[in-house]
């Protein structure tokens, strides 16, 4: 059958306005997906950066105090009697252990626990991780026996510019823990968090803590910073 011209100009224009109509239903889906995209990273960044600022403000407050412990050690002398020093409620109620070694490898600890004979705090990574560095260090996270997740604040004690010993405090992660979970996403995902080198410190997800994220997401090239990426789950 011949299509008469009227007919077969309608035809063209209803093709041309069928193709208008899904070239405009792909651009408009295109924006739809770059505003979610926009709305979405400046959440993520936006929650991100106040749980960044929670995470430094809690363990700067507990790196103060366990400095505190090492100016006053120093002040008093190592080579004293510390038990007093390390058995403050600011302490005991900060941290698990608290304990202090000096250069001879005498060591004060509160709560008191027997050490296994021929203990020395100077053979210990805490210990000589501060010496040579020469100030407070925050070790990697790590399971205790006891308290769960734990990492250790260690700061120098100085005498006339020298270290002559070492205080340290095991801190337990629970607030830590307590802190990333409380991050909302309205529903759609969750938060956790990541040392330097990829290892997960904090996650809902109990069974990825202490794994690496190349562990986790196989085969995918991930980087740690501010930009927003796509990865599949198995």
């Amino acid at each position: 059958m011949t299509l008469k011209f009227r007919h077969k100009i309608l035809l063209a224009a209803s093709g041309v306005v069928v193709l208008a109509f899904a070239l405009f239903t792909l651009y408009n889906d295109y924006l739809q997906r770059t505003t979610i995209n926009q709305n979405l990273e400046s959440s993520v960044g936006q929650a991100g950066q106040l749980t960044a600022s929670s995470v430094q403000n809690w363990l700067s407050g507990r790196i103060l105090v366990l400095e505190n412990l090492a100016q006053n050690v120093a002040f008093q002398g190592v080579n004293s009697d510390l038990s007093g020093l390390v058995s403050q409620s600011s302490l005991v109620s900060t941290f698990h252990f608290t304990y202090v070694g000096d250069s001879k490898g005498m060591f004060t600890q509160r709560p008191n626990v027997d050490m296994p004979a021929g203990y020395d705090p100077r053979q210990r990574p805490w210990y000589k991780s501060t010496v040579d560095v020469g100030k407070t260090i925050l070790s990697a996270p790590y399971l205790a026996s006891v308290g769960g997740l734990v990492v250790t604040i260690a700061s120098p004690v100085k005498t006339a510019g020298q270290v002559s010993g070492v205080a340290g405090g095991d801190l337990s992660l629970d607030t830590l823990v307590k802190i990333i979970n409380s991050v909302e996403f309205g529903g759609i995902g969750y938060a956790f968090l990541v040392s330097g080198d990829g290892q997960i410190i904090v996650s809902p997800d109990k069974d990825q803590v202490m794994k690496n994220l190349k562990d986790i997401y196989p085969g995918q090239t991930l980087s740690l910073d501010a930009r927003l990426r796509e990865v599949t789950l198995n």
